[in-house]
């Protein structure tokens, strides 16, 4: 990946911070962004320690106009975006009935649509150059459902499926688009759910 440029969301802690020092090594300069900027900074700079440029950036997934923001000044910082990891996602553990307006808005909100505005602002860059490569994070509840998990796996089987129509769609642009379905890993977020088992 050596002179591509990787834009990763929720790269504050966890998996997008994973997925971050993977590209990084493969040579791959970073935006990494959080929903508070100070909030990647550490990450930052790990990542410029590797020898890669590295650029934190605020952007909320559940705010069209921090989506568009961050994307112009990623895109304004490297000239370019070369690959997408749709990363930023939330969980609310919660058994069905108890699960609120509020809850099932912040988890479909974060994980798919903003997965979905991400990826539009994303390829609005990619499209006229033909080229492009967008990773959308899934779960494996992306294709089985699981008790107390209703909005989540909602979100993430809707991941699958928007994956798959964006594949379709900007596949003759030259933009592959695809989704990984990790199981579980000890992040910060899984350990909060497990504590909020039904």
């Amino acid at each position: 990946l050596s002179g591509k440029v990787a834009l990763v969301t929720g790269a504050s802690r966890g998996l997008g911070q994973y997925l971050g020092r993977a590209l990084a090594r493969a040579g791959a300069d970073l935006v990494v962004t959080a929903r508070k900027r100070e909030d990647a900074a550490a990450f930052t700079d790990e990542v410029r320690g590797f020898g890669r440029c590295c650029e934190a950036l605020s952007l909320d997934v559940r705010d069209e106009a921090s989506i568009r923001r961050a994307t112009d000044e990623a895109q304004a910082a490297f000239g370019r975006i070369d690959v997408l990891v749709n990363n930023a996602g939330c969980n609310v553990r919660k058994r069905a009935l108890e699960v609120t307006w509020e809850d099932w808005n912040t988890v479909v909100d974060t994980n798919l649509r903003g997965a979905f505005f991400v990826a539009q602002a994303v390829a609005r860059h990619m499209i006229p150059r033909g080229i492009g490569r967008i990773v959308n994070i899934g779960s494996v509840t992306s294709v089985f459902g699981s008790a107390g998990l209703a909005p989540y796996c909602a979100s993430r089987g809707g991941v699958k499926q928007l994956t798959m129509s964006l594949a379709d769609e900007w596949g003759k642009h030259g933009i592959t688009v695809n989704c990984l379905a990790p199981g579980w890993f000890k992040t910060e977020m899984q350990a909060q759910s497990f504590l909020l088992l039904p």
